[in-house]
């Protein structure tokens, strides 16, 4: 997804891609955006979870509706999320997989309304990349493509499962940017396998094929 300044709109969603691993798999990935593309969110469910895209879906949806991300309204979107199903109908083993939870990434910017500056949010390995022109600015939360190596903390269905979720760390999810000094910023919300891409080799190149998809 891409986000850009504009004289007459400051904010603007240019293109979404979105495409499953495989094509015999479910897209586990989800996006949304608020209609004048000020506040944009990606999610990237995990494959291994009980129905991680319709996890990716709410918390997405929600980040454009309220961004005050808090355990409060974890909750809240899990509680949400568990309504949609009747457990009690379920196979017993189809009951493990709900009762272990659903898991997914959160990737939100959020755009000042003069388009000087944003905050972007952060948990998991989906990538946010700040651009202007050919160049990588920024990217957040990882710098180094080897640290997707390493297992993310993700968001999940169960509460226990987000017991390493307290203030101070919901606090470090988000950064701030400063976009008033660049002349061609341009946003990227990149889930894990792109993300990877673009850190294995963060050239013009890299960002010109990527681009020029359409």
């Amino acid at each position: 997804m891409h986000t850009e300044n504009d004289a007459i709109a400051p904010f603007r969603v240019l293109r979404a891609f979105s495409v499953a691993k495989r094509e015999d798999a479910p897209n586990e990935d989800r996006w949304h955006a608020s209609d004048d593309g000020a506040i944009c969110a990606v999610s990237d469910g995990a494959s291994v979870s009980f129905d991680s895209a319709s996890w990716a879906e709410v918390l997405t949806r929600r980040f454009v509706e309220d961004q005050k991300v808090s355990r409060d309204w974890l909750e809240a979107a899990a509680k949400e999320y568990a309504a949609a199903y009747d457990r009690d109908a379920m196979p017993w083993m189809h009951q493990a997989a709900f009762d272990r939870g659903s898991f997914a990434t959160l990737l939100g910017i959020v755009f000042s309304s003069d388009g000087a500056s944003a905050r972007a949010f952060t948990v998991g390995d989906s990538l946010l990349a700040f651009i202007d022109g050919d160049e990588i600015v920024r990217t957040i939360p990882y710098v180094k493509p080897e640290e997707f190596d390493s297992s993310p903390r993700l968001l999940s269905t169960s509460m226990i499962e987000n017991r390493w979720l307290d203030g101070e760390t919901l606090n470090d999810a988000w950064h701030d940017l400063n976009i008033s000094a660049h002349s061609a910023p341009l946003f990227l919300l990149l889930t894990d396998a792109i993300g990877r891409w673009v850190l294995d080799e963060p050239s013009g190149e890299r960002l010109s094929a990527l681009l020029g998809i359409d």
